[in-house]
């Protein structure tokens, strides 16, 4: 696994931010190797995972869905998310705006936000951003998202910054001021 030891202090973080981490057989046959999700609890195999951040990638996806409808997301964040907004639509009421940039924009926000927590907590974000990560095998220095993380391209701390989870920044900067620090400080680390 890549970055062990970062693994003990995202459980923690994790769980103090309220989302559910357990460790088990549970893991296995999610999105990612060792990582699972079941009714909105995050499920590790430390044996299998590839990597400590893909804990963080995961809540990443989960932070930005209402705390409310966390009980409802499964393996499939997106097909979940997704089935919430198809049952909103059905009863004739407008989809949640927080659903949709979840489904639209969960994947940019999910690694933004998990490199935001490795910096908060003090662990290398090579426990996210590790060679394989991301379909990046071969590259010279950070690893690409990471690279666009630290010049301020990446979109994900825009769409973080529409949600009020942070300020504006980078490249992005003139696209508003929402009186939140800038990226990758966290005014808050879930969307309610």
């Amino acid at each position: 696994m890549h970055h062990p030891e970062a693994l003990d202090p995202i459980v923690t973080f994790l769980r103090d931010l309220g989302i559910g981490v357990e460790y088990g057989a549970g893991a296995h046959g999610g999105f990612l190797p060792g990582v699972n999700i079941h009714g909105g609890v995050i499920h590790v195999d430390p044996d299998t995972l590839v990597g400590s951040g893909d804990v963080l990638h995961e809540a990443g996806h989960i932070i930005v869905v209402p705390r409310h409808f966390w009980s409802r997301l499964g393996s499939d964040l997106l097909a979940s998310t997704q089935a919430l907004i198809d049952e909103q639509i059905a009863r004739g009421d407008t989809p949640d705006p927080r659903l949709v940039v979840a489904v639209n924009q969960g994947e940019w926000i999910a690694q933004a936000w998990s490199y935001a927590a490795c910096l908060s907590l003090g662990v290398s974000p090579g426990c996210v951003f590790f060679p394989g990560a991301y379909k990046y095998h071969n590259y010279e220095g950070p690893h690409p998202m990471q690279d666009w993380l630290n010049r301020g391209s990446h979109f994900g701390p825009l769409h973080m910054a529409h949600t009020g989870m942070t300020g504006f920044s980078g490249q992005f900067a003139y696209m508003g001021n929402n009186g939140l620090p800038p990226f990758p400080q966290m005014a808050r680390w879930t969307v309610d």
